[in-house]
C-alpha cells in the first residue's frame, strides 16, 4: 500500500549512515573522538551509557584516572571553554580586564589553591570584580576542579596561565611598559 500523499517515482532508498564518533565534552569543537577512549557517562537521570572522548579530553579531565565521567569533568570542561576564550579575546585585545580583575589576578597568583582559598577569594571579591568576565568565568567550576585535584595538576593549564598572565600585566607600572 503506498502513501496518496507521496508522489510517486520520487521515492529513494534509505542508506544507512555511518556516524562518526565526536567527544562528548567538546561538542562544540567538532573534534572527532578516537574510538579508544570511552567512558562510562552516568546523567542525573536515565541509564548509563558509553560516551567516547577525544585525545585532548581524555588526558586533561580531572578524572582522567578513572573510567567514569565526573561532575569535575563537566565543570573542567566548562573552565576550560571559558578560560581558553578569555585566553584568545585577550590576546587578540578584544577583552581588557579592569584593574579590579588584575588586582583580583594578582591575589590569585600569590595565594595557595585549594578548594577553600578559591571559595574565599571569590566570596571576598568586591562588585566591580564580580561584574568582570574573569570571575564570572571561574565562579563555581573552579571551585569544583580544585575539590577533585591538587593545584598543580593538568586540568588548571589554562586557568594558571590566564592568571599568570593577567597577574603579570597587573605588575606592569601604569601608562608604561617595564
Amino acid at each position: 500500500m503506498t502513501d496518496p500523499s507521496f508522489p510517486r517515482g520520487n521515492v529513494w532508498p534509505l542508506r544507512p549512515a555511518t556516524a562518526v564518533p565526536f567527544c562528548h565534552l567538546c561538542p562544540d569543537d567538532d573534534r572527532a573522538a578516537e574510538p579508544v577512549f570511552t567512558v562510562t557517562y552516568w546523567p542525573a537521570f536515565g541509564p548509563a551509557r558509553l560516551v567516547s572522548l577525544c585525545a585532548h579530553c581524555q588526558l586533561g579531565r580531572p578524572s582522567r584516572k578513572h573510567d567514569e565521567l565526573g561532575p569535575a569533568d563537566l565543570a573542567w570542561r566548562v573552565l576550560q571553554r571559558d578560560t581558553t576564550r578569555l585566553l584568545t579575546a585577550h590576546g587578540q585585545k578584544h577583552w581588557t580586564a579592569s584593574a579590579g580583575e588584575l588586582e583580583f589576578a594578582a591575589c590569585l597568583a600569590r595565594a595557595p589553591w585549594t578548594e577553600e582559598s578559591m571559595r574565599a577569594a571569590v566570596r571576598d571579591a568586591d562588585g566591580l570584580v564580580y561584574a568582570g568576565r574573569l570571575l564570572r568565568a571561574l565562579d563555581n567550576n573552579a571551585i569544583v576542579v580544585l575539590r577533585h585535584v591538587p593545584a598543580d595538576d593538568l586540568a588548571l593549564h589554562s586557568l594558571r596561565r590566564l592568571i599568570d598572565i593577567l597577574a603579570t600585566e597587573a605588575e606592569r607600572p601604569p601608562g608604561g611598559r617595564a
